[in-house]
């Protein structure tokens, strides 16, 4: 069911992909600029359709730990991918307690319910919140594999979820994690 990678989510062949975002969904750096720019060539058309997303699948401008937020994959579907979900993982600053921990489990799960809605059977996900927002590695794939142990009690649709991680050393020590 989980499968750890090295690659690049940006040309990762899954039916969905998950963004690490921030609240806003204004892909300034990391993962969700390399998502954007891929999706869209111009990073600000794609922050556009985001914040359109937001809005009219939320109701609201940004957000919150848990919720999601698909937008069009665009020029990712040259890769297989149907579907961007956005979703927000807690900013770390190099510091790991069971409040940030709670708030990556409900992006993930977030995230993972909503590919099950979506009906597919793929997902890849980056290490949310381990670059930029300086979550421990170690603690965001140990999350993420609890949090994946929960939800395949209820998955019906989702077959196969992917880690992609870009790094040669992310990726060993997800799998020393592991």
């Amino acid at each position: 069911m989980i499968e750890i990678v090295r690659g690049d989510i940006t040309k990762f062949p899954a039916e969905a992909i998950v963004n690490a975002a921030n609240r806003y969904l204004e892909h300034g750096g990391g993962v969700a600029y390399a998502i954007a720019k891929a999706a869209a060539g111009d990073v600000r058309e794609y922050i556009r359709i985001s914040k359109a997303a937001i809005r009219e699948q939320l109701g609201k401008d940004w957000i919150d730990h848990g919720e999601v937020v698909v937008t069009p994959a665009m020029n990712l579907e040259r890769h297989g991918v149907k579907y961007v979900i956005h979703t927000v993982g807690p900013y770390c600053g190099g510091r790991w307690d069971a409040e940030k921990r709670e708030k990556l489990r409900k992006a993930v799960l977030g995230a993972l319910r909503k590919a099950e809605e979506l009906g597919v059977r793929t997902v890849a996900f980056p290490a949310i919140s381990a670059g930029i927002f300086g979550c421990p590695l170690e603690e965001v794939v140990r999350t993420f594999k609890k949090v994946m142990e929960e939800f395949m009690k209820e998955a019906k649709n989702v077959e196969k979820v992917y880690l992609v991680l870009y790094s040669e050393e992310d990726y060993r020590r997800a799998l020393e994690v592991l």
